[in-house]
């Protein structure tokens, strides 16, 4: 977005309001609590809201359906808060005080449209449609048309897909984006033909279970000495100072820079490992990443290769293009020999990158080794939408089909992997 310097000072002071809007919210809920014990529903505070809008002039100058949505996060943040305190979590996650925000959000209406149906009768029809925010243009900037504050200029990257449903305004260091959410239809399930299995590390970021491996940029990393120069410079300057902000900036930007540079790293990792290859089912290991970084030697390194957010990415791009993303359970898969599927005696440390059978006589690669056991549990077949993940049944394809599976065909594209021959490895 390119607002003028009038549009982003509005935009500005209604960050500020709407910010104070949802601690008074949420210092709403927490009295009644404390006081007669009850729970305040977003409906009741939106009653409140509209008596608000009647009697001052602060809340009639932001737009109402930005204020609405504020009160439904703040709902949305107890309705997860009072979950995790049923089903017994150690941490409840309180909903907290806010000091600043830095995106507000607002639903697009419909509006009821004529429509004349092409019969005898010439019968007229009203449907309810959704307006388009967007005002396409000739020239390089189109419109965002926003509520209370007229058009913006924006730059759009690819037309809009499917019907929009919100629109939200983010003010990050590099300047003002806007985020618009459609609802696309659903796209049906393509028959799994091809599959691959990677196994994520901290040395290389994944290996696949064809032995390929790609390497861990460790964008943090990179970034660390500037990071510390950036931060050692604003620690001293003068608190409040004009200077400070400037610093400030330059640090809040090298973050956002550091932040681009890996997702967009993940996102060309995930689209090559689905369309560049040719590959519609992709398998990974269900990882704990939030217990794994407790870990004092690999938290940042953990942090930094952001697996989380890799598997997130796997799950969204497979389900918008009707593809298949399925996770194991990690449990040996380091351990376990892929030719003979005996565990290893002895527990091999991190610190060793080569397997060796001591049964079958096996020499792998360690995580060439997990990646194929990744993908022999989540080879048995294809039970709908549910994957059969017992190792034994990737074995015997007679035995998958006695217990009644639907695709027991689907064994045979994992055939390969169960050759010692197919990985070079001898009889």
């Amino acid at each position: 977005m390119y607002p003028t310097q009038t549009q982003e000072q509005t935009l500005l002071g209604w960050l500020d309001h709407l910010c104070e809007l949802q601690n008074s919210a949420r210092h709403d809920r927490k009295v009644a609590w404390e006081t007669e014990g009850e729970r305040v529903s977003c409906y009741a505070q939106q009653q409140k809201l509209t008596v608000a809008r009647k009697k001052y002039a602060d809340f009639r100058e932001v737009p109402q359906d930005m204020q609405v949505c504020i009160l439904e996060r703040t709902d949305k943040a107890y309705d997860g808060f009072y979950s995790r305190c049923e089903a017994g979590a150690a941490k409840k996650g309180y909903p907290r005080h806010h000091k600043r925000i830095r995106s507000m959000s607002w639903k697009l209406r419909k509006y009821p449209k004529v429509v004349q149906r092409k019969t005898k009768d010439r019968e007229k029809k009203v449907v309810k449609v959704r307006q388009t925010p967007i005002r396409e243009t000739a020239w390089k900037h189109d419109r965002l048309k926003v509520p209370g504050l007229g058009e913006v200029k924006i730059y759009m990257p690819r037309p809009l897909e499917g019907d929009p449903k919100e629109v939200s305004l983010v003010k990050k260091a590099s300047g003002w984006y806007a985020h618009i959410s459609c609802e696309l239809p659903d796209t049906p399930k393509v028959e799994p033909t091809h599959a691959i299995a990677v196994d994520v590390g901290t040395t290389h970021y994944l290996t696949t279970s064809d032995g390929e491996k790609e390497d861990n940029p460790r964008w943090y990393r990179q970034a660390e000495g500037r990071t510390r120069k950036h931060a050692r410079d604003l620690s001293r300057k003068k608190t409040g100072s004009h200077r400070r902000k400037k610093q400030q900036q330059k640090l809040a930007l090298h973050h956002e820079r550091t932040v681009n540079k890996r997702q967009d790293f993940i996102g060309k990792l995930v689209y090559k490992l689905y369309h560049h290859q040719k590959n519609n089912v992709l398998v990974a290991e269900n990882l704990r990443v939030s217990n794994m970084v407790k870990n004092q030697h690999l938290s940042k390194s953990i942090s930094d290769a952001s697996w989380a957010t890799f598997f997130k990415w796997c799950a969204d791009i497979a389900e918008r293009d009707g593809l298949h993303f399925h996770q194991v359970d990690p449990k040996h898969t380091s351990q376990t020999c892929s030719c003979c599927g005996q565990k290893s005696a002895k527990k091999l440390s991190l610190a060793i990158r080569t397997f060796s059978c001591q049964f079958c006589g096996t020499v792998l690669d360690r995580d060439h080794n997990a990646a194929i056991n990744i993908l022999l549990r989540a080879a048995a077949a294809l039970r709908g939408e549910r994957w059969v993940t017992t190792l034994e049944e990737t074995r015997n394809k007679n035995e998958a089909r006695d217990k009644g599976l639907q695709n027991a065909t689907q064994l045979t594209l994992f055939d390969a992997l169960n050759k010692p021959k197919s990985l070079g490895l001898g009889s």
